[in-house]
């Protein structure tokens, strides 16, 4: 796993010190409390707005994507990724000390390591139309266009020809000490200094374009030269943009051909909790696939039912013998985790060595003796 150093801050520390980091890397800083990891902060957080950033504390403006090990796999980190809108995931130690942070273009670069980026064309996977807006247009009118269209970019034009991007980051920039709103002191009025200004001033030139004939690898490689996480097809005359491929795309594309892997579906996790999924797939889907050759295992989903003081568990999956399902309530969501798949090697194994004395049985011509 490529992992990239960063910021590391305290939670009491005020949140000043991740936005000027933020706005140098714009990928993402790492929070603790007492040591050990305690979440992140990246420009999601900041197109919420945020308070007197000298008076904010970091702990109070983190969000908590998944988490990964130095040793998780690249699939897992692919799943990981598409969980939510995250520029960087934290990587921790055995003792969740964090280590760093693994970015989409680390991501991508292990990936054609591996020979694991497809060679099709990038018109197969690219995202048509671009969103863009004129160098002149407001910077009001840049934040309307992210809002309408949902995105989190836009391609500014000069005539029509690509000049840079503007994005949910740079906005953030714009904010200055605002009023609070009430009952959510982290969360802030934007101000109107600004928002009338033309975006030509604020604008990052850093497009990164690539023929439209282009293969998708061409196009990982082409990121993660720029170290950025998407780039803009042109047309063949090299004017006209006709498309957008990001990282994003591959990553989907990946984890539609891994056939091999059983396909499992979590649901229920909250924000507080999104980032024990990868813990949560490897510890199930390891117990499964220890059994897919003795079990055509599919349709399998794990259901998360957090209550006030406890979790509950549940699973349920279809094989060719009928459908099985399993839960179990702890006061820790790992602790249940554990215990389910405990719970599921057991019944596994005792429908494995069922299933194989029957198999016996019937080779000796006994099969009435099977009750």
């Amino acid at each position: 796993m490529e992992i990239t150093k960063s910021l590391t801050l305290d939670g009491d520390e005020h949140l000043s010190r991740a936005i000027n980091e933020l706005m140098e890397t714009g990928t993402a800083v790492l929070v603790t409390k007492n040591e050990r990891y305690y979440g992140i902060i990246d420009d999601r957080n900041l197109r919420h707005g945020i308070a007197d950033s000298a008076k904010t504390k970091c702990e109070n403006c983190v969000v908590k994507p998944p988490v990964l090990k130095p040793d998780t796999a690249i699939l897992d980190q692919i799943n990981a990724f598409l969980l939510g809108h995250f520029k960087a995931l934290p990587v921790v130690d055995a003792d969740g000390k964090p280590l760093g942070i693994t970015t989409r273009t680390d991501l991508l670069k292990a990936m054609v390591e591996e020979g694991l980026v497809p060679k099709n064309r990038i018109s197969e996977l690219m995202s048509s139309p671009v969103y863009t807006i004129d160098e002149s247009a407001p910077v009001a009118r840049a934040r309307g266009m992210m809002k309408e269209y949902g995105c989190h970019r836009l391609v500014v034009t000069r005539k029509g020809t690509p000049v840079g991007v503007i994005s949910t980051l740079d906005l953030a920039s714009y904010l200055t000490k605002p009023r609070l709103i009430e009952k959510k002191p982290y969360v802030v009025k934007e101000v109107d200094s600004g928002l009338e200004m033309p975006i030509s001033g604020y604008l990052r030139a850093d497009v990164t374009t690539i023929p439209e004939q282009s293969t998708i690898e061409e196009a990982a490689k082409r990121m993660i030269d720029k170290g950025v996480s998407s780039v803009l097809a042109v047309s063949v005359s090299g004017k006209g943009l006709v498309g957008v491929l990001s990282a994003i795309d591959i990553f989907r594309r990946i984890q539609e051909i891994a056939k091999e892997e059983i396909s499992m579906s979590v649901s229920g996790l909250t924000e507080d909790s999104i980032w024990q999924f990868p813990e949560i797939k490897a510890k199930i889907g390891g117990v499964l696939e220890k059994f897919s050759k003795s079990f055509n295992i599919r349709n399998v989903s794990v259901h998360v039912k957090e209550d006030k003081s406890t979790f509950e568990v549940f699973l349920y999956f279809d094989t060719d013998d009928g459908h099985i399902s399993l839960s179990t309530e702890r006061k820790a969501l790992k602790e249940a985790v554990d215990q389910l798949a405990d719970e599921l090697d057991a019944v596994l194994l005792k429908k494995k060595e069922k299933k194989h004395t029957k198999a016996r049985r019937v080779n000796s011509g006994r099969e009435e003796e099977v009750l």
